[in-house]
């Protein structure tokens, strides 16, 4: 047989056994993935959905990373405890919703006047927890239907004595007052429905509470919560 056509032969084997060896690569690896999809492959709710158990596995890795770090800063209280939840939840929020915030709900002018006030109402000779019962009434007024439900409404001269004298103006807010505006917003109510407070026992309503600082006072005949 010619040399020539002896060659041209040999290359079109080779070629041949080239394309089918890539085809049967392509095969194999077409099994592969396919494979990978199906073990990948789980059901939520009546629907597929593929690659859900590694996304699941790092979602259930960092919710109990944050349960523990919840559960290491339980023995603390007051402002160090809630810089830390806030330092946690900051920290997980590529996983879970935030929390709904005082920044979310309010304008700048009305936090402006909101920090201002309570600075003014309990200073920092005051704790934290007593700023954040003096919030909590101001938060209650606006749930409350005897109350307008803005805070600039209730914030007047008419309800607050640091308004009515202009001492709001001249205080400077502190970073615990802030503190403790953005956790009474958060939180539960810590004085039980309180809609009123004074230091000198000369409000008529229905005593609630005393923390140290001022009393704490319902309108007459409500159910306390």
């Amino acid at each position: 047989m010619n040399r020539k056509i002896i060659l041209i032969l040999l290359l079109f084997l080779t070629v041949l056994f080239s394309v089918l060896f890539l085809v049967k690569n392509d095969k194999n690896k077409e099994l592969k993935i396919e494979k990978i999809e199906v073990i990948d492959e789980y059901i939520v709710g009546t629907q597929p959905v593929r690659k859900t158990k590694q996304i699941h596995s790092e979602y259930d890795f960092a919710i109990d990373n944050m349960d523990k770090e919840m559960k290491e800063i339980e023995p603390l209280n007051g402002k160090e405890w809630f810089i830390a939840y806030k330092n946690i939840v900051s920290k997980y929020a590529y996983i879970i919703d935030q929390p709904e915030t005082i920044y979310d709900c309010f304008t700048d002018d009305e936090l402006n006047l909101l920090f201002h006030v309570v600075q003014a109402e309990v200073g920092d000779e005051f704790t934290f927890e007593q700023k954040v019962n003096v919030a909590n009434v101001i938060f209650n007024r606006l749930e409350h239907e005897r109350f307008p439900n803005n805070l600039f409404e209730i914030l007047i001269k008419e309800q607050f004595q640091p308004i009515a004298d202009g001492r709001y103006m001249e205080v400077k807010v502190s970073e615990d007052t802030i503190l403790a505006c953005e956790y009474a917003f958060m939180f539960p109510d810590t004085t039980n429905g309180s809609l009123f407070f004074d230091s000198n026992n000369t409000l008529k309503y229905e005593f609630v509470m005393n923390d140290g600082a001022h009393n704490f006072y319902k309108l007459k005949g409500e159910m306390r919560l």
